[in-house]
């Protein structure tokens, strides 16, 4: 009798714990894996001992996170399996000016921060009448012309080149420049021009709503890879071997990181930087 009830004890505790929910583990142990409606999943963490080093920590203010070690940017995303972090970057503007030879210049540097602007994930976008170049070091990395016949609504929605503009970056920088130039008036917008770095996905996303979405706003989303360069302090889930991947960037050697994952089927519930951060039915 005794041993049926041990066995039906068992079973009971097996079925519980099989129906039962994950716990998250995508978070350290004992901190907070959420600001607002966004994850933060380790490597990042909220407030000191809860992330990889300082550049991760993650400060959370009426529930908006930001980054501190990059002057408060504020945080939009964080994607392990893509190794990015979206945040809300300053746009470049210039408006009023008339004068086709004037031009207007401003530089963005992530410094000696471990993050990087993603070539993969970004666009550089021109939304105005003119041209707009994005250099670095005074070096040109990339840039484009727009046309403005008579721009429509469907010109506007298409940015192909008729008063608005998109190019891909070759490379991922660490800083550059934006140089806007021959601002034109263009029915309304009063010779107005803005240039910007921007996640593709979003910024497609939010033109196909309203393709006038990001006119009046003075910051815009954008991707930023981050970097993990000492694996000896990396620690992947079940002790497996981080990746090295190869980041080729501008003018410059290019930059080896460390990643955890390619063994590992991505969950929103999980991080494979934490030693127990792998869900068993993840693994390869």
């Amino acid at each position: 009798m005794k041993f049926f009830q041990l066995c039906l004890h068992l079973l009971t505790f097996l079925l519980v714990t099989a129906t039962a929910p994950a716990i998250a583990k995508y978070a350290k142990r004992g901190c907070n894996g959420k600001c607002g409606r966004v994850r933060i999943p380790y490597p990042f963490g909220i407030g000191a001992g809860c992330s990889f080093n300082k550049w991760y920590i993650i400060g959370c203010n009426n529930s908006k996170p930001y980054l501190p070690a990059l002057s408060n940017l504020e945080v939009l995303g964080i994607n392990l399996r893509n190794q990015t972090v979206t945040v809300n970057a300053p746009k470049t503007s210039d408006c009023g000016n008339l004068v086709q030879s004037s031009s207007q210049t401003t530089s963005f540097d992530l410094g000696e921060s471990p993050f990087w602007f993603s070539k993969s994930h970004n666009k550089f976008v021109f939304e105005g009448c003119g041209t707009a170049a994005m250099m670095d070091g005074g070096s040109v990395v990339t840039g484009c012309s727009t046309a403005c016949p008579g721009v429509t609504f469907s010109d506007r929605n298409n940015c192909f080149g008729i008063g608005c503009c998109k190019t891909a970056i070759p490379y991922y920088v660490k800083s550059y420049s934006i140089n806007l130039t021959g601002l034109e008036r263009q029915g309304d917008d009063g010779g107005c021009g803005s240039a910007f770095l921007v996640d593709e996905t979003l910024y497609n996303q939010g033109r196909f709503s309203d393709p006038y979405i990001f006119k009046n706003t003075s910051v815009i989303p954008t991707s930023l890879l981050w970097t993990l360069t000492d694996s000896n302090k990396l620690t992947c889930c079940d002790n497996r071997t981080p990746v090295r991947r190869r980041v080729d960037v501008f003018n410059d050697t290019p930059v080896d990181t460390w990643k955890c994952g390619n063994y590992y089927t991505a969950s929103s519930e999980d991080s494979p930087y934490l030693i127990d951060g792998c869900r068993d039915s993840g693994m390869q």
